[in-house]
């Protein structure tokens, strides 16, 4: 009997090996290299001795940090809905598609997710050069002038044309299988009473959607929050700000800077904010949904 019990630990014994060595121990490391400050004795390397909260309140007044937040939150105020909004669009047009050609059109839209990020990036900032473009190169050819897409003025809208084009395609596959196990019983039902197309829309598929739509809302802003390769990649094909994003500029800060207390301060603080603005988000979602 008391095999029996220990069982299940046994089965769950590797993955909680690997997720305490991968994730549990770096965070725990993080944290505490974070308590820590570089001090200059002379011409000698610097040495970390324990600084307490010192670095916390560094981060606060740190004006790249706080810039790159704000670009962040500009991104996703203005990407994160039009992705959902065409995610949404092109799940209802494949679930009213029928046969093969639902198939072509379902994978069609969920190839570039399986793009590595990195790959995408060269793609897009090959077209996005302002010598190489194709698109420059139409522009140019037809009396147009050539558009630097890495302006700072166009930066932000750049980097969100990727992760739309990268994203679209999954949210939509998810919001699709969301679709599919809504019963045709009720579009049977609906059609007896006379609905058009457009009410089976509006009354029926998008409020059994929102569940999977606040789900995959979520899921962009803690993934907005995470931009990475994006920028780093297209900092090779043009000038893009190290405080872009708030983890390019933790990448500048630990990798040429070198302050690996103070970059692992920064990313705790970006991982307390991301998880606060989620848990936030998430209860105002179900409190809405109770009422």
């Amino acid at each position: 009997m008391k095999n029996n019990r220990l069982t299940p630990y046994l089965f769950l014994a590797p993955f909680l090996l690997a997720f305490s060595l991968f994730f549990i121990l770096p965070v725990l490391y993080s944290v505490y290299l974070s308590f820590l400050t570089r001090v200059r004795n002379g011409f000698a390397p610097p040495t970390e001795v324990f600084g307490g909260f010192a670095n916390y309140a560094r981060v606060f007044t740190d004006g790249d940090f706080l810039a790159s937040f704000f670009n962040i939150f500009l991104f996703g105020a203005i990407q994160v809905p039009l992705m959902l909004i065409f995610a949404t669009a092109f799940a209802l047009i494949i679930d009213e598609t029928q046969g093969w050609l639902s198939k072509v059109f379902r994978t069609a839209i969920y190839i570039p997710y399986t793009i590595p990020g990195v790959i995408a990036g060269l793609l897009w900032g090959f077209l996005y050069s302002r010598n190489l473009s194709p698109l420059n190169y139409l522009l140019s050819n037809n009396g147009g002038t050539p558009v630097n897409f890495l302006d700072s003025s166009l930066l932000l809208f750049s980097i969100g044309n990727i992760v739309t084009w990268t994203w679209t395609g999954y949210n939509s596959v998810t919001l699709y299988a969301n679709l599919q196990n809504v019963s045709r019983e009720l579009y049977e039902a609906a059609a007896i009473d006379g609905a058009t197309g457009w009410n089976v829309v509006r009354y029926i598929k998008l409020p059994l959607l929102r569940p999977a739509l606040m789900l995959t809302l979520i899921f962009s802003v803690i993934g907005t929050a995470q931009i990475f390769s994006e920028p780093f990649v297209l900092r090779g094909i043009g000038f893009v700000p190290v405080n872009i994003t708030p983890n390019t500029y933790i990448y500048q800060i630990a990798s040429q800077d070198a302050n690996y207390s103070y970059a692992a301060a920064l990313a705790v603080v970006l991982a307390l904010v991301t998880f606060a603005f989620s848990a936030f988000f998430l209860r105002y979602v179900n409190r809405s949904q109770s009422v």
